[in-house]
């Protein structure tokens, strides 16, 4: 009887002391839309934080959807079919949260922009030449994306009008190269994933580093819905962190970075390296920031172009929160 009562007695002690101990957290689910298919290295922050446990380490699962362009994950966004969406043009973003859309941007993975202008030989040897003689087509995301308002910038800060070509939307930068190769149109702006193929097109020219011309428009925006943002600050502010680590493992690892690079793009790691080198290391949003002069920059181009009316202010658009916690913690760099 008292053997059987220890028994029951250390059965019970057992159960209360599994029941004191605390559960292991578990991993918040995050539905992630991106703007880039197939994604290039020079937007591959998201896809890094995810690769290398940066996200992972913050509690979190993160899911990367993949879209092809700004308008169709801004669409998923808006729809609820994605919690937050990365690599999505600055421009974009700028314009469909003034027109009363609700997002607001949380992180700057890539305050510059990596493009290259390159034409066919045949067509343009110089940007002069790509608004005299007949009309020349520009391949663009889409009208009113980033990729459309840079060649414009180029052509208009190089004394020539833009006007003068013609936009023609195709999709990513991926498939604007393709389209430019093949003889559809006659020049587009290109990321280093692409402009480090040029020497295999000798059909092809390059005739501007963007970076250098415009450093004041930012490439991608890391955003969410407002009232995402405002119920999941907690999951909102690990996103960020995991972003600006991913970039700083970035800027900082090219051996790690490389290796990563090639196993989630599918290419051979000598060719990433090539891609890695040739990157403004500027690209990488280290501390996942925006400038107020930059933004503004960047408004005041929307709105004499007349893609934007009336814009949000800086404070209204960019919830500083995560980021500016972050930073506390980290430093900035």
């Amino acid at each position: 009887m008292i053997r059987r009562a220890f028994v029951i007695a250390s059965l019970v002690g057992l159960g209360l002391l599994l029941l004191a101990v605390p559960a292991p957290a578990q991993e918040i689910t995050v539905k992630m839309g991106s703007a880039t298919s197939p994604t290039p290295f020079d937007s591959i922050t998201p896809y890094m934080a995810r690769e290398k446990g940066m996200f992972k380490a913050q509690g979190l699962e993160v899911q990367i959807l993949d879209f092809r362009g700004d308008a169709t994950v801004t669409k998923a966004l808006v729809g609820g079919e994605v919690d937050v969406a990365v690599n999505l043009g600055a421009t974009s973003a700028i314009v469909s949260a003034s027109k009363g859309t609700r997002i607001r941007l949380h992180v700057v993975p890539q305050p510059i922009t990596p493009y290259t202008l390159v034409a066919r030989r045949e067509a343009a040897r110089t940007l002069k030449d790509l608004v005299e003689g007949r009309r020349k087509s520009i391949a663009v995301s889409g009208i009113g994306a980033i990729s459309y308002h840079i060649p414009r910038v180029v052509l208009e800060k190089s004394g020539l009008d833009p006007d003068k070509a013609t936009y023609v939307g195709v999709g990513s930068a991926a498939d604007r190269f393709k389209s430019v190769i093949a003889g559809k149109v006659d020049a587009t702006i290109v990321t280093a994933s692409e402009t480090v193929e040029l020497d295999r097109y000798p059909q092809l020219i390059a005739l501007a580093e963007i970076p250098k011309i415009v450093p004041e428009i930012a490439y991608t925006f890391g955003v969410a819905k407002q009232e995402y943002l405002d119920r999941n600050p907690e999951t909102a502010y690990k996103l960020t962190r995991g972003m600006i680590e991913a970039n700083r493992y970035i800027v900082t690892n090219k051996a790690g970075a490389v290796e990563a690079g090639a196993k989630i793009m599918r290419r051979p790691a000598e060719v990433i390296a090539r891609i890695y080198d040739l990157i403004d290391k500027r690209l990488w949003g280290v501390n996942g920031d925006l400038d107020r002069e930059h933004y503004l920059y960047t408004v005041d181009l929307l709105r004499r172009v007349g893609y934007l009316q009336t814009p949000l202010s800086y404070e209204e658009f960019f919830d500083r929160r995560f980021v500016d916690r972050v930073l506390r913690e980290l430093g900035r760099m």
